[in-house]
């Protein structure tokens, strides 16, 4: 996922409904500048904010958290594959990732998985 997902589906929102940053700080209780370290993605929104966000835009919390309208996340969700899966053919750009791709991202993934639970 993009660092920044959450901050451009905010923004993106906003235009569409035609509101400046100004707007719906006031909405949110929150400062201007707030909106802007969101979009830009310094910071995040806290979870009361999302659920106003969610609440002014009409859209659910899993979307803003996701920085992806609902109908791409359902689509993300049906496309997930679980790398272990020897009898999947995983491609990129239309060419089949090597077995040994995979193997050394597996590994990369435990290597990380060790290092979150250590800390």
């Amino acid at each position: 996922m993009e660092k920044n997902m959450i901050g451009k589906y905010l923004r993106d929102l906003r235009r569409r409904r035609g509101m400046s940053q100004q707007e719906l700080a006031l909405a949110l209780g929150v400062s201007k500048q707030t909106i802007s370290n969101w979009e830009v993605g310094r910071k995040v929104p806290r979870m009361k904010a999302v659920d106003k966000i969610a609440n002014i835009f009409g859209v659910s919390r899993n979307s803003i958290l996701a920085g992806l309208p609902v109908e791409m996340l359902e689509q993300a969700d049906r496309r997930v594959v679980d790398l272990t899966d020897r009898d999947i053919r995983l491609t990129y750009l239309g060419q089949q990732v090597p077995r040994e791709y995979i193997d050394i991202i597996e590994k990369l993934m435990r290597w990380d998985i060790a290092e979150r639970g250590a800390q």
